[in-house]
Order: structure tokens, then C-alpha cells, then sequence
């Protein structure tokens, strides 16, 4: 199948006419005059696609009638109009020297193709879904290079996709590290972060770690614990030193709980049997943050089916008044492999004595979180 660049798919929905099929038929335009033309950005000539081989103008446009507009004229064929305008990102030249122009591709405020220069003369086309309100897409939205413009022909030798894809990663990487120092700056005037930094914390449910507000952490420190009922209501949430999309580029998370010898693995189970695929879903959201939303463990909000598994393989080792260290580790994981431990930490369970205790909550026949697990499995 032909590829069509995404600025072409998005011509023929905001410009009326102006991509036929004649347009798209023909060879492209020739834009050798425009590399006479100077700018102060160095932007404006013949590009030619690496897709397609075609022809294509660039023109930086500083100023248009009588007013500052710092706009990339794109242009697919001769005239004095061209297909598309795009917006250049200001902050990012004046705070970075970074050159990326941005355009809204549908009516939903969600679609966006983007030109970032990653050297001198070259262009990478990027196609970018993020909901912003018609607003530049911000550094830590998902981006994917789907084509590249260059000045020089020769430039496709050492530029490809998976090249820029990379260039285009490391650009944003870096234009998000100013924004997080001062995202990390407020965090640390919250105890629980500051406390909890590269650590998780445990409370009676996971409840207790809504935040009313982004980066805003609500739990304080006399509601978290170090000991509790097993079998009982309990939650965490772990804190990191860095979001996983710069201390770990393209990895997601995953967890691990480790309880008397045993250990059980939220992936490994994942890929074990279609019970566990279908109720241990994969941890792929919160990259961009410093702290993962408090996730249960058991409570009113449902049950990690890994935290289950480990109670139900050390059953027979549990015993009335005993008290056990379950350690909890959230990993970076990448390439079907656990790659760096992110946040640790460890909770002191105690099986507590009497009928109405933990022997209860976990072995009831009916309610006991065990016999659940194991019915479950069964089914």
C-alpha cells in the first residue's frame, strides 16, 4: 500500500481543494528558489520527503500582514499560497533553541502533526493523539516520526525513522527536565513525597492516596503503615525519584511480591494462563509521573490477583499469632525483562489470633480471600 504523510492526509481535510487527486498524482512542485531566501531561523527551502522523493518549500514567515505570526508555511506545489501554516512553538526556541512547528489536524482538539528540525536543514514529521484543547502538545505526549524532510538528499544516509524517532525522544527528554525539577521542587514540600522518595508506602486501603490535585499528594504520615492484619483492607502507592520515561525510556511497570520464600510476578503471571492475563492488566500509564496512584492491594476497590497468589502459595506456612515481612518492589520492565528496581518497600503482616481474625478474612469458605482465589482459578 502506498503511504500517505499524515500533513497530506490532513491537507485534504483543511484546505479545500487544495489537495486533488491531480495534486497527489503529479511528481511535486519545484521549490529551488526558495533556497535563495533567508530567515533568521535558517528554515525556509527545498526539502525533499524521504517517503516519497518529492519536492517540497519550506518558508519561515516571521511577520504577515502588519502582524508577528512566527509561522512554517508548507507548500506541495507552486503558488502563492501555500497548503498548510504551522505554528511555531516560541518557548521552546527562546528557553531551548528548539525549532518545532505544530498544527491541529481534526475538529476534536486531539490531532496533531508536528515538524521538529533534529539537525540543521532536516525535519521530522511526527504524528501526535493527545487531548490539550487545541493547544501545543505538551514534551512528555507520546510522539511517533512518521516521515523526514531534508535540504540535502545525502542527509537520508544517516537519518532514517528509528534515527530521528530516537533524536526526537532525547529533544523532548530534555525539554522535559526543566518542567519536572520544578514539578519535583513542589512534591518535596509534601511528607509523603519527600519521605517516601524511591520508596512505597503502605495505608489501610487504597483510599487513602487520592490527591484532590496533581502533584499534589493528599495522604499524610500518621495515616500510613508499617503493620497490619493479614488478609485486612490494605493499599500503597509508590513514590519515584524520577517519572520511568526518563529513568527508563519505553519501559512500563511491573510488580513483584515477595512473602515467605515465595515470590510471585504480576508479568510473569500475566503470560502464565488467560485467567491471570485477564485480571492482571499491564501497568502502562503514570510514565510521566513522580508517583504512582495508590493501587489496592485488598479493599473495597478490588484485589491485585499477584498479591492474592503469593498468600495462596505460603498458606500452609502461615500461622496464628505469626508476623511476616511481604516486600513489594515496583520495577521498570522492558523487553519481557525486570530491569531496575524504581521503589521498594516492605509491610509486617500479622496473622492475628481468634476466628473473627485473619484466619477468617483469608480461609472463610465464603468470604476468605484464599478459597476466592482458588475458586476463581477454578472456574
Amino acid at each position: 500500500m502506498k503511504k500517505k504523510t499524515i500533513l497530506k492526509t490532513m491537507l485534504s481535510l483543511l484546505v479545500v481543494g487544495a489537495v486533488s487527486g491531480n495534486s497527489v498524482a503529479q511528481k511535486g512542485g519545484k521549490f529551488a528558489s526558495f533556497n535563495e531566501e533567508k530567515d533568521e531561523l535558517g528554515v525556509t527551502g527545498e526539502y525533499t520527503g524521504m517517503s516519497d522523493k518529492k519536492e517540497y518549500g519550506f518558508k519561515f514567515v516571521k511577520e504577515a500582514e502588519g502582524k508577528l505570526v512566527n509561522e512554517l508555511y508548507y507548500f506541495e506545489k507552486k503558488g502563492k499560497e501555500p497548503q498548510l501554516k504551522l505554528e511555531l512553538k516560541e518557548s521552546y526556541l527562546t528557553k531551548n533553541q528548539v525549532k518545532l512547528f505544530f498544527k491541529l489536524t481534526g475538529n476534536n482538539a486531539a490531532s496533531y502533526v508536528e515538524l521538529i528540525e533534529v539537525e540543521p536543514g532536516v525535519f521530522a514529521q511526527i504524528s501526535t493523539d493527545y487531548n490539550n484543547n487545541g493547544n501545543c502538545v505538551p514534551p512528555e505526549a507520546k510522539r511517533k516520526v512518521t516521515d523526514i524532510y531534508a535540504k540535502d538528499k545525502s542527509k537520508f544516509s544517516t537519518w532514517d525513522l528509528e534515527t530521528a524517532q530516537a533524536k526526537v525522544e532525547m529533544i523532548m527528554n530534555s525539554l522535559n527536565s526543566e518542567k519536572l525539577e520544578k514539578v519535583k521542587k513542589t512534591l518535596m514540600n509534601f511528607d509523603s513525597y519527600k519521605n517516601y522518595k524511591g520508596k512505597i508506602a503502605f495505608a489501610k486501603g487504597s483510599h487513602i492516596f487520592r490527591n484532590i490535585r496533581d502533584n499534589e499528594p493528599s495522604e499524610k504520615l500518621e495515616w500510613l503503615v508499617t503493620k497490619a492484619e493479614m488478609g485486612s483492607k490494605l493499599g500503597y502507592k509508590a513514590y519515584f525519584e524520577q517519572p520511568l520515561m526518563i529513568s527508563h525510556p519505553g519501559a512500563w511497570f511491573n510488580v513483584t511480591y515477595e512473602l515467605l520464600g515465595q515470590t510471585t510476578d504480576r508479568e510473569k503471571l500475566r503470560k502464565s494462563s488467560t485467567f491471570f492475563s485477564k485480571n492482571i492488566p499491564q501497568i502502562d500509564k503514570y510514565k510521566e509521573d513522580f508517583y504512582m496512584p495508590g493501587r489496592a492491594l485488598t479493599d473495597d476497590n478490588g484485589a491485585d490477583y499477584a498479591y492474592l497468589e503469593v498468600m495462596r502459595l505460603v498458606k500452609d506456612k502461615i500461622k496464628e499469632g505469626g508476623v511476616y515481612d511481604l516486600k513489594v518492589t515496583v520495577w521498570a520492565f522492558k523487553d519481557g525483562e525486570n530491569i531496575a528496581p524504581v521503589a521498594t518497600g516492605t509491610l509486617q503482616l500479622e496473622y492475628t489470633k481468634g476466628e473473627k481474625g485473619s484466619k477468617q478474612l483469608l480461609m472463610d469458605p465464603t468470604s476468605g480471600w484464599i478459597p476466592k482465589m482458588e475458586k476463581w482459578m477454578d472456574e
